[in-house]
């Protein structure tokens, strides 16, 4: 890496650290860019250079440290056999970063699904592990995905109904765990035609 290349590095890891603890303390409305960039010690040209407007900055600190809560859960997750449970352990580790993140959240989401974005890819991701948990038990193919579109769109559900509350948490995985009661049935009555 070029000098120029770790400069230019080290000023947008500076403005997203000042930005995050600005976001955090003061709320991401309140935080102006000309006050992220006097902080920083750079223009506000160069800050927009970095990060075409606030929303592109409060996205990649968002998403930065979504993924290192997910990566951390990952490496920590119990062992889980059912459907449900994968999904609530998922839920959990998202609850409960959408709760320390909400006002990043709120904004990114919604961003996301008026243009499309992360939440179909987080879609995804949860609806394959519930698939496989209950191919693993015997359910074929296509009821399988039935049921991963039930469970996640439960899932979304709670969490766009509860982000605006500020009600995730134990309450939001209560909810969903009440709302996929069926599925965990239909998992617990399956032929069990494990290998």
């Amino acid at each position: 890496m070029s000098l120029r290349q770790q400069q230019k590095a080290n000023t947008r890891a500076k403005i997203k650290s000042i930005a995050k603890r600005a976001f955090l303390e003061q709320g991401i409305e309140a935080t102006s860019t000309r006050y992220l960039s006097d902080q920083a010690g750079i223009a506000v040209g160069t800050l927009f250079v970095h990060f075409p407007d606030k929303l592109s900055l409060v996205k990649d600190i968002f998403f930065d440290e979504m993924d290192t809560a997910l990566r951390s859960a990952a490496s920590a997750q119990q062992a889980c056999v059912s459907p449900t449970d994968y999904l609530l352990q998922m839920a959990q580790v998202l609850f409960d970063f959408y709760d320390e993140y909400a006002e990043f959240a709120r904004q990114v989401l919604f961003d996301s699904l008026a243009k499309g974005g992360f939440h179909t890819k987080q879609v995804a991701v949860l609806s394959d592990g519930v698939v496989s948990r209950f191919k693993q038990v015997g359910v074929d193919d296509k009821t399988s995905h039935i049921f991963a579109e039930n469970m996640v769109a439960n899932f979304w559900f709670v969490l766009l109904e509860s982000i605006p509350n500020g009600v995730l948490g134990q309450t939001a995985i209560r909810h969903l765990t009440r709302l996929n009661l069926p599925f965990e049935m239909s998992y617990k009555n399956a032929p069990k035609n494990r290998a």
